[in-house]
């Protein structure tokens, strides 16, 4: 074999390896150079979405959460070359199971490429993977998992153990310790499945390690507050408080804001409502959870950022029309926002 030759053939066998090591290195590239454009807030090289059809269904569109995700969504597609009068379907399940499951029919008759589900019951999650996966149009879920699809949102288990560790500082500070908490009222969302269960359940956790105290010590009481609205969250803190009429010191949390706002009503419907013998740890910070902490109804909150929820899901969408992989599990990061540092993470308008 001429020597020429072995040397193209050594240098081609180079590349190849370097181009494996290179995915292997970094299995993400694609999704993860998208997301550098996303978060640079400029408009995407080669404009990959341009002439294709997005397809989202919120979870509740008119709050502050939701309304936050959705338009930095829109805003990310547009960069991406979306054109959003042609290209841009957009519905509300307004967390409910069997309309949430009707929008999903209706989303698939219009064939979009791509599907982004926001949607709170985790068996209407489960059909819908079934129906759209028939139909080979991919998807991808926030906040609850779709069966098959990626997952982009909150780690609940590390949100709850940041707010767990949060509420344990505040239960020192403001009551002394364990010894005076009378109650722990922890809501929870059971419909949204095992996985939203734990944005409460690691509550739990942390206050067992702070306190060395059983995740199931009697003082902590775990209730379903409903499907994220503040009605039905104030009704099942209603029946808390009845059972425990001796609880005077008292800590909470809820699954969003939205609940939390249902659950201080509740406590000031009862007469049971004081600073300083109340702790209140949302999850969310979005603008509900923002005045909750300016007008001291809440000692802080582990924030989601929905505001930048669009960073994450256009490049992964971008990457999956490609056919290029995205991580199972799309991860925002967090940090806790409370009086003393709220105006550095949302300035005053």
């Amino acid at each position: 074999m001429k020597r020429g030759k072995i040397l193209f053939l050594v240098m081609a066998f180079i590349a190849v390896a370097g181009f494996v090591f290179a995915q292997a290195s970094d299995p993400y590239k694609v999704f993860n150079q998208y997301r550098a454009m996303a978060k640079a807030g400029k408009p995407y090289a080669g404009a990959p979405l341009k002439g294709k059809v997005i397809g989202f269904a919120n979870i509740f569109g008119t709050l502050p959460f939701c309304i936050s995700v959705e338009n930095n969504i829109k805003a990310q597609l547009k960069l991406a070359g979306l054109d959003l009068n042609k290209g841009w379907i957009s519905m509300d399940n307004q967390y409910d199971s069997v309309l949430g499951l009707k929008n999903a029919d209706i989303m698939l008759s219009k064939h979009p490429n791509f599907f982004i589900e926001f949607q709170a019951d985790a068996k209407v999650n489960n059909i819908v993977a079934g129906k759209f996966g028939a139909a080979k149009i991919p998807l991808l879920a926030i906040d609850v998992p779709i069966p098959g699809s990626p997952f982009m949102g909150v780690d609940n288990w590390k949100v709850a153990l940041i707010g767990g560790h949060e509420m344990s500082k505040q239960i020192k500070q403001k009551f002394g310790g364990w010894d005076g908490v009378d109650l722990v009222a922890l809501g929870q969302m059971p419909a949204g499945g095992d996985v939203v269960m734990l944005r409460s359940e690691g509550f739990a956790q942390a206050l067992s390690e702070d306190f060395s105290v059983d995740v199931k010590d009697p003082k902590i009481v775990r209730f379903d507050g409903g499907m994220g609205q503040s009605e039905q969250a104030k009704a099942a803190m209603d029946d808390v408080l009845a059972a425990h009429p001796d609880a005077v010191k008292i800590a909470v949390t809820s699954i969003n804001e939205q609940t939390m706002a249902g659950i201080i009503a509740s406590l000031q419907g009862a007469g049971r409502w004081d600073a300083k013998n109340v702790v209140v740890i949302t999850l969310g910070v979005d603008e509900l959870g923002q005045s909750q902490i300016r007008d001291s109804l809440s000692d802080g909150g582990v924030a989601f950022f929905p505001e930048h929820y669009g960073e994450y899901v256009v490049p992964a969408v971008i990457a999956m029309l490609q056919g290029q992989p995205v991580p199972p599990y799309i991860f925002v990061e967090n940090v806790i926002v409370n009086s003393a540092n709220i105006d550095k993470w949302y300035p005053k308008k």
